[in-house]
């Protein structure tokens, strides 16, 4: 909660201002131990909605750390940059969240139990780091860190959306179109050549047989396929989850995409908490929870539990199979040089680099076969329409 305050300093001078605190009673204790002695305690109505349910991006987490670390780095208090980006923040669950957590650490509550009112804007994983850096007092580097992996996650989704976006718009306007023809336009044409009394060639009927049926059942057709797809985005976050994501991991191209889209996130997560002094067992336990394959989390698990028994970080990865050989490498040379978390790091970039190219790959492949398959759908569109006519020019003749 926002307080206004009034309040006389032990100098004799008058103040005012704003603080954030959990209640009434913490507002008072905060401003007792700053040695004033309070006249007014108005609590303020957060002007901005309710947003308890909503979810944040990754680049509106970057921003609100990044601002954290550069406030930080330029000294400022903890508490006070908490309240100074809540306030100018124009995400409201983002300032709902570092008020909270700002109350949390006026009440005098530990720093790991503050964050944990922060959910949406620091998850599990990235508050363990938070609180690693505060620990070892590189709070502001290790919110730079963060804030780069943020930007890092949010860039490489939207290269994954953008690689996809563009078939499914071409596919649904050239499905429409389609549609129109076969519904509207091609019963039309065919009618002329009804008259005749002559048997259409099988690829118009087949065609008119489509188009009455789109004419017939096309809007329960149109409910259904909506439906279908509806469902299929629900199931990958509903109790099909595993199944769904199962499916998506077989089929050709888009499989391996994201396959790989999962590594890099588990590499880098790797990478990140290493770098911030988090023990490798729960930093592999941390990792595992941000993979959205459960096999690889499975494998991250199965290595941390290798480790836990003995074994070298390498040969924990490799006997568990959670990592690429290239990556393994990496991981031998840098266990052997005592550089575990810069060995993570490259090879999450270098993963990353391969994912962006494959990407960029799939991008121009998709564009030349979407011109085929809808030059071929046109194709034919046009020899139905054209046999019944080269037919009747034979009969005439």
């Amino acid at each position: 909660m926002r307080f206004a305050f009034e309040a006389i300093a032990a100098s004799g001078a008058r103040e005012q201002g704003e603080l954030v605190a959990s209640d009434d009673r913490a507002a008072l204790k905060a401003l007792a131990a700053r040695g004033l002695t309070v006249l007014v305690l108005t609590p303020l109505v957060d002007r901005a909605p309710a947003a308890t349910s909503k979810r944040l991006s990754a680049a509106d987490r970057a921003l609100a750390v990044r601002q954290l670390s550069g406030m930080i780095d330029g000294g400022v208090p903890l508490p006070s940059a908490l309240s100074s980006v809540a306030a100018n923040s124009g995400v409201p669950v983002v300032a709902q969240e570092l008020s909270a957590v700002n109350a949390a650490l006026a009440a005098g509550e530990p720093l790991a139990a503050a964050f944990e009112k922060a959910p949406r804007l620091l998850p599990h994983v990235e508050r363990q780091v938070v609180v690693a850096g505060a620990e070892s007092g590189d709070l502001a580097r290790v919110l730079s860190r963060l804030a780069d992996y943020f930007e890092s996650r949010d860039a490489l989704r939207g290269k994954l959306i953008g690689a996809l976006v563009y078939p499914a718009v071409v596919g649904v306007v050239a499905l429409g179109v389609i549609v129109a023809l076969l519904v509207f336009v091609m019963p039309q044409i065919v009618a002329a050549f009804a008259q005749t009394k002559q048997q259409l060639p099988w690829l118009t009927r087949t065609l008119l047989s489509l188009s009455g049926f789109l004419r017939s059942y096309g809007a329960i057709a149109g409910v259904a396929l909506v439906a279908g797809v509806a469902a299929l985005l629900w199931s990958l976050r509903g109790p099909l989850r595993v199944r769904a994501l199962g499916v998506l991991q077989r089929l050709p191209l888009l499989g391996p995409l994201a396959q790989s889209a999962d590594e890099v996130r588990v590499l880098t997560t790797l990478a990140m908490l290493v770098e911030s002094a988090v023990p490798l067992p729960p930093a592999m336990t941390a990792a595992a929870r941000t993979a959205r394959f459960p096999q690889n989390a499975q494998r991250i698990d199965a290595a941390r539990g290798l480790l836990e028994r003995g074994s070298g970080v390498a040969a924990s990865f490799s006997e568990a199979q959670a990592l690429d050989g290239m990556s393994l490498e990496l991981l031998r040379q840098g266990e052997a040089v005592g550089g575990v978390a810069a060995a993570f790091g490259k090879a999450a970039q270098l993963k990353r680099q391969s994912l962006e190219r494959r990407l960029q790959w799939f991008a121009t492949l998709v564009e030349p076969v979407m011109i085929l398959v809808l030059g071929g759908v046109v194709l034919l569109l046009v020899l139905a329409v054209m046999l019944p006519i080269v037919t009747l020019n034979s009969a005439i003749r």
